[in-house]
């Protein structure tokens, strides 16, 4: 069955237009671009995990995941095949979970830092607070650099990389693929970021006491006679590692603080187990806070950061009753299967009650994947679901947070799902 993008033009709201095709379509069904170019569409968990798990090696990232993550270069988000699995092999151990219980400390006294600067009843920018926030952490975290000087030049690349990707959505692919040489500004950001991350990795090559932070981890790999790592392939790894470990949970954090101020019934009861704790939360409390678990959950399930991913299949196969040729497009939706009412009982209503491990249970492998499955499920999970723990919880102890402008706040799909307009809070001071 192919569908002619009619009633709900694609270009003009995506994510309305992937919840209609959710609803009236057949498990496997097929789209075309406003280019011409078709595309293969996934409804159903069973058809998702076996993409993403069961035929992983079948498939690789498609065109539309180049386009969208092109101006990190061939980073870990890219790269496939052997090559892909030696990087994973090189940055897994940065990861491990007896790491975490270090990086948790940073996140908390990070955290402390920036509220320090809150003052009582201001208005703040959250979504600004929150980039800068994670970028400082990763920074830190990964590569043991203050990332103060460089916070510019990582906001306007930022910038730039939404304006870029979001032409790229809202014309779904009439567009080149992302090409820095768009305009003059790009150009400049662009080479100021690449030149960033060069000049972190020149120093701590000069330097030489390499610690045990990714970047430590990486330059080591370097000098394995059995290791194929350029210094143009490390700095992708950084860049990469950057990217997507700040904008992804900086956009979590901000539509958990939406929808907390959106259900004042749900923050009281979130604020009443956080103070329980009885002090400052650290990487053993935030394990001990169940509600905190099934907030961050149901707010990846209504507001995930990465809402869309996209495979082509390597060779001629055949999925869902559908023969594919080789290099044949599809797309999966997060946005649309997290609201999906099959799986989802009152799908649009934000209840972090319904993620009882028995729920968890009956859901179907592929019917909520923030993180993506299988063998390319996002190597920073466990770091970035501590950082977030650890961030709520620690401001909810120091401050409420209220709404600034009128409800509702738009979700815009760029490479991440942003709030449109920002969101500014009024930051009141808990005595």
């Amino acid at each position: 069955m192919t569908l002619d993008p009619t009633e709900l033009e694609l270009r003009q709201d995506p994510l309305q237009f992937f919840i209609h095709l959710s609803r009236t379509s057949p498990d496997i069904t097929t789209f075309r671009f406003a280019s011409g170019k078709e595309i293969v569409f996934l409804n159903h968990p069973d058809l998702i995990r076996e993409v993403l798990i069961e035929r992983a090696e079948q498939f690789h990232k498609s065109d539309l995941t180049r386009a969208f993550a092109g101006g990190m270069g061939n980073g870990i988000l890219l790269s496939e095949g052997e090559f892909w699995k030696q990087q994973s092999r090189l940055m897994r151990p940065a990861f491990h979970y007896k790491r975490l219980q270090g990086y948790a400390e940073v996140m908390r006294q990070f955290t402390l830092e920036m509220l320090a600067h809150w003052q009582n009843s201001e208005i703040r920018h959250i979504d600004e607070d929150m980039n800068a926030l994670t970028l400082r952490v990763v920074a830190k975290c990964m590569f043991d650099v203050e990332a103060g000087e460089d916070r510019e030049i990582m906001h306007r690349a930022i910038m730039l990389g939404q304006k870029v990707v979001g032409q790229m959505v809202y014309g779904w692919l009439n567009l080149p693929d992302w090409h820095p040489a768009m305009n003059r500004d790009g150009i400049r950001v662009v080479r100021a970021l690449n030149e960033m991350v060069s000049r972190h990795i020149t120093h701590r090559r000069e330097r030489g006491d390499l610690g045990d932070d990714l970047l430590s981890m990486l330059l080591e790999a370097q000098n394995q006679p059995d290791v194929e790592l350029s210094d143009r392939q490390l700095r992708d790894e950084v860049l990469t590692v950057i990217t997507a470990g700040l904008e992804t949970t900086a956009n979590a954090l901000i539509w958990t603080w939406y929808l907390l101020d959106q259900h004042p019934e749900v923050k009281a009861r979130l604020r009443a187990e956080v103070d329980s704790l009885g002090k400052l939360p650290g990487f053993e409390e935030v394990q001990r806070l169940p509600y905190l678990d099934q907030v961050f959950k149901e707010s990846l399930r209504l507001y995930p950061p990465v809402w869309i991913i996209g495979r082509e299949s390597v060779e001629a196969l055949e999925l869902g009753g559908l023969k594919l040729p080789p290099r044949t497009q599809m797309v999966m939706s997060q946005w649309a299967a997290h609201r999906d009412p099959r799986f989802f009982e009152q799908p649009d209503h934000f209840r972090p009650e319904r993620w009882t491990p028995e729920f968890e249970k009956s859901l179907p492998k592929g019917a909520y994947f923030p993180f993506s499955l299988g063998p390319r499920v996002c190597t920073g999970q466990g770091f970035a679901t501590v950082e977030y723990k650890i961030i709520v919880a620690t401001v909810l102890q120091k401050f409420d947070l209220e709404l600034a402008r009128p409800a509702p706040i738009r979700p815009e799909p760029n490479f991440t799902l942003c709030a449109h307009g920002g969101l500014p809070m009024r930051v009141r001071e808990r005595k």
